[in-house]
């Protein structure tokens, strides 16, 4: 019987004891801690910084105390300036501890997985977290290439020079910009801003540039940021001086000179014979002062092939001849100047036709043999009075 009743309080006493030690060990949790992790810019360049940003967010039901944060494995790959942080306080329930490390690229291209060490604890016990990450090293940068430039470069006047820009990185790129430099060069816009560029994405911009006769290239610099890092690729145009055969190119034929009773007045045709509209062309002269009706011609837009008549008043001309001014732009404002002498050595009196582009000589022999017809025909009405009846006498 006492055998039995100890029995009994052996086994209650056991099944007590394993009922405690069983509820005591169901109130130890592990901690519980989630990471992320996110490198700006995602892909580096080798010798860049970059900074990865780490959150590590408690979710658990108790706080958590972080004793040690560390980048490992790095293998010389890429290199930490503080690798690690230690007593860094404890994180809330549901709450989160963001910090930062500054990561640098060494020179080897590829993708390497150092790793994210975090000791921590939840005052019950203490845990160890390795989290591995990857790291990618890229050298590409952008691609340049130019998709319009003038065929020759003309000294102090504006030419668009066009510029393709493409991103080859896996990743984003901001911050793009483009300059023009180089011996007596200058740009109009000062700087074209391009804005970002998302990978395999490209962008046109043209810039508006001046040369001087000392210019022997241009540089188009590229500028843009790769996270915090800056870079500069640069694409040079050799400059080839000379005339631009793709402009305007004006002919002026059937000049006509004739004199009046208060001006002068000449009159002639203009063409272009080249490739590119003369626009704005106006027509006047010097040498001479210029009066109403027609004191200067405008013409306006001259297509090529296109042709047009021009008058001009004049007088008082200062010499024998006088020059006749042809003033146009292009597409880009440039203006042009050509000019055309006119000699005044064969000015007709109004009304006869003649023109000083033709043969003063033909015109002085129609002249006499027009007087000579003029004189033989009275002759003949005068010697032959016969022909002219007379009235009979009654």
């Amino acid at each position: 019987m006492k055998t039995q009743s100890c029995f009994k309080i052996l086994v209650v006493t056991a099944l007590f004891l394993f009922a405690f030690v069983g509820a005591g060990s169901a109130t130890v949790t592990e901690p519980s801690c989630d990471v992320s992790l996110t490198l700006t810019p995602s892909t580096l360049m080798p010798g860049e910084t970059g900074q990865l940003v780490v959150t590590l967010f408690n979710a658990g039901s108790t706080p958590l105390t972080i004793y040690k944060v560390a980048i490992t494995d790095s293998r010389d790959v890429v290199s930490v300036s503080h690798p690690a942080l230690k007593s860094l306080g404890s994180i809330g329930v549901g709450k989160s501890m963001v910090l930062t490390f500054p990561i640098t690229a060494n020179d080897k291209e590829g993708t390497f997985y150092p790793s994210l060490s975090v000791e921590l604890s939840n005052n019950i016990q203490n845990t160890f977290i390795k989290y591995p990450f990857a790291v990618t090293v890229d050298s590409k940068s952008v691609s340049l290439s130019v998709i319009e430039r003038p065929e020759y470069f003309e000294p102090d006047t504006t030419q668009v020079v066009g510029l393709s820009i493409g991103n080859l990185r896996s990743n984003q790129i901001d911050s793009v910009t483009v300059t023009a430099s180089g011996d007596g060069v200058s740009c109009e816009e000062g700087m074209v801003f391009a804005g970002s560029l998302t990978p395999g994405a490209s962008k046109d911009v043209f810039l508006t540039v001046i040369t001087s006769e000392n210019t022997k290239a241009i540089n188009l610099d590229v500028s843009y940021k790769n996270g915090p890092n800056w870079h500069t690729d640069t694409i040079t145009i050799p400059v080839e001086g000379g005339e631009l055969r793709t402009g305007a190119e004006l002919f002026i034929n059937n000049i006509e000179i004739t004199t009046g009773v208060t001006h002068t007045t000449i009159t002639g045709d203009v063409n272009n014979a080249g490739l590119s509209t003369a626009k704005g062309l106006v027509v006047s002269l010097d040498g001479a002062e210029a009066v109403q009706p027609y004191p200067v011609f405008v013409v306006g837009s001259l297509d090529t092939d296109g042709l047009s008549e021009f008058e001009l008043t004049f007088v008082n001309p200062e010499a024998d001849s006088i020059e006749l001014i042809f003033t146009y732009k292009d597409e880009n404002g440039n203006t042009y100047v050509q000019s055309e002498t006119a000699s005044l050595s064969a000015v007709q009196p109004a009304g006869t036709g003649f023109s000083s582009a033709g043969n003063p000589l033909a015109a002085g022999i129609a002249v006499v043999l027009l007087i000579l017809i003029i004189g033989g025909a009275v002759f003949l009405v005068w010697k032959k009075g016969n022909l002219i009846p007379k009235k009979e006498q009654k």
